[in-house]
């Protein structure tokens, strides 16, 4: 995403800390191609300067000390910029498991699909970079043992802080009002409500009193993805946190989810992440972090 527009530090494929501050002289940032974000959940500050962005081809105009929150399933294009920046970018089911300790409700529209911006003081941006120069330097660090635990746990103070923040302020409205962009808001609404029952177009389009074909001419507008692929991803995105966190066996996390079997269950995780839940747990679960 922007890791090639500055100095990039990372951990397992988990962590990336990006900025460009010793560049800050020459601090230009060329035209990207359209990335597609699926797993990260990234955070840019611009720290002076201006930066546009588009997401989900809705164009951003950043500058200096501007927040932009960048969600998981979302189309993201860097346009010509010239500006300081951090970048932080963590995997998502770590997010969702810290919000969980922190006891902090995240809904569909803070989860997925989106994006947040707002006007930060600069009091608030510097917080947040403060924050992020700790995150920085634990991934730095030459030691090995418990790392991911010291990486979590400064990313926990940098989130307390985001939110004590954020909560004071009204985000910076980008609202599509458009016919299709509420119904694609009102099928988000739906599938956080249902994900663990229904995995079906029909059941969605149903509900909206729509064609399932429409549903999807919805979602391809902002996700570039069918509504089946869209519903796939969400619900695969939430076994994964629920596997992070390793407190369920692989029975229970299937009837869980409402699958009619384990086989069925694995067959599902399987064709839309690449390797077997059994294995996910294996490679990537919170236990192995300590």
């Amino acid at each position: 995403m922007l890791d090639t527009y500055g100095d990039t530090y990372g951990y397992e494929d988990k962590f990336y800390c990006t900025d460009n501050i010793r560049h800050a002289a020459e601090a230009r940032i060329q035209k990207s191609d359209v990335t597609y974000n699926e797993n990260y959940r990234a955070v840019i500050i611009v720290q002076q300067g201006s930066m546009n962005v588009r997401v989900n081809n809705t164009l951003l105009k950043l500058k200096t000390n501007d927040y932009l929150a960048i969600l998981p399933y979302t189309n993201i294009e860097i346009l010509w910029s010239r500006c300081k920046l951090i970048s932080l970018k963590v995997s998502s089911y770590i997010m969702h498991d810290l919000y969980e300790q922190l006891g902090i409700d995240v809904g569909i529209r803070e989860g997925f699909f989106t994006y947040k911006h707002y006007h930060l003081t600069p009091r608030q941006a510097a917080i947040l970079t403060h924050d992020y120069e700790h995150i920085k330097q634990e991934i730095l660090t030459d030691y090995k043992s418990m790392k991911e635990y010291m990486i979590t746990a400064r990313l926990g103070v940098y989130i307390a802080h985001q939110f004590s923040i954020l909560s004071k302020l009204e985000p910076v409205s980008h609202d599509d009002n458009s016919e299709i962009g509420n119904i694609f808001n009102k099928f988000l609404t739906l599938l956080d409500q249902h994900y663990k029952q229904e995995r079906s177009v029909q059941y969605y389009a149903n509900e909206l009193n729509i064609q399932p074909k429409t549903l999807s001419t919805a979602t391809v507008r902002y996700t570039g993805k069918t509504a089946s692929r869209v519903i796939d991803e969400y619900v695969v995105m939430r076994i994964k946190i629920v596997l992070y966190n390793n407190r369920h066996n692989i029975k229970e996390v299937s009837d869980m989810f409402n699958f009619a079997s384990q086989s069925f269950f694995g067959r599902y995780f399987k064709r839309i992440v690449g390797c077997s839940p059994r294995k996910y747990v294996s490679t990537t679960s919170k236990k192995l972090s300590k």
